[in-house]
């Protein structure tokens, strides 16, 4: 207790767990100090904890207690919960989060709420492998690049079945930052919006297409010009994929590191060895199927 609050909250506590933090709340439930220590924990940014789901229930706790997370993992799976529902105990809690991740149920009108008061992101994920998700569409992708204009670096969709061409360009055309972009199993998206992030996005360095059935050798032609510090392509699943965008991509980036081309059953020879000649750092090649 008789730590400086700063030594105390960015020196000790930053660096624990919320869980840690609460068990240290609930050890001190009965000690004569607990309201010194709840001075000093108000206000603490955690780093958090990226591997673990923050439950409603510890997500109040931290909400009473002004506790505020970089990272954050929110699971919802409660397909009534509403932005109305949270805006009271759960919003000020995003403030100073910068890698958010949101899985399980959720609606544009929730995620729009969330990124909405979330001023520091640069990193955004949405959907899992668990289930589909078509309540997820182009408004959310609208609010991303209104909000993180200028700051997004990394973008994650995975299995949103309603996301388009159109939410992506959009994208293109505001986070010019972008350097990762994972979009898999979303079977709406085309050259179009691929074509405009290589365009906009010069400084991308890892793409991951998985299961985007309609990319064709243009969108890869087109990544391969324009971002030639590329360091990780994933195309696993894209059946129209020839050797013409891996010869590409092998005489533009041979600064590429990792090439997933499992089941493009229109990979030969000419390929294999165009990446052997040029990627000379290539530390994983997978040609599975």
């Amino acid at each position: 207790m008789k730590l400086p609050d700063d030594i105390f909250r960015q020196e000790i506590l930053q660096y624990r767990t919320v869980d840690n933090i609460a068990k240290l709340d609930s050890a001190c439930m009965n000690h004569k100090y607990r309201p010194q220590l709840l001075d000093k924990i108000d206000g603490v940014i955690l780093l958090g904890d990226k591997d673990k789901s923050i439950k409603a229930s510890l997500f109040k706790w931290l909400g009473m207690r002004r506790i505020y997370l970089i990272n954050m993992l929110v699971v919802v799976s409660n397909f009534n919960l509403t932005p109305s529902s949270i805006e009271n105990d759960y919003v000020d809690q995003v403030r100073y989060t910068q890698h958010l991740v949101l899985r399980g149920a959720m609606i544009d009108d929730m995620v729009i709420f969330i990124i909405s008061h979330c001023p520091c992101l640069l990193s955004i994920g949405i959907g899992d492998y668990s289930r589909p998700n078509p309540l997820v569409t182009d408004h959310t992708l609208l609010s991303i690049a209104e909000h993180c204009s200028g700051r997004l670096q990394s973008l994650s969709l995975i299995w949103c079945r309603s996301i388009s061409d159109s939410g992506l360009i959009t994208i293109s055309l505001h986070c010019h930052d972008l350097q990762s972009l994972k979009v898999k199993y979303c079977h709406q998206i085309t050259d179009a919006s691929i074509i405009s992030i290589s365009s906009h996005c010069t400084g991308l360095q890892s793409l991951n297409l998985t299961d985007c059935h309609q990319i064709t050798d243009k969108s890869i032609i087109s990544i391969s010009i324009h971002c030639t510090g590329l360091q990780l392509l994933t195309l696993r699943v894209c059946d129209q994929i020839t050797d013409a965008s891996i010869v590409s991509i092998s005489t533009h980036c041979s600064g590429l590191e990792s090439l997933i081309l499992n089941d493009c059953d229109n990979i030969t020879d000419a390929s294999i060895i165009s990446i052997s000649t040029h990627c000379t750092r290539l530390q994983l090649l997978n040609l599975e199927g």
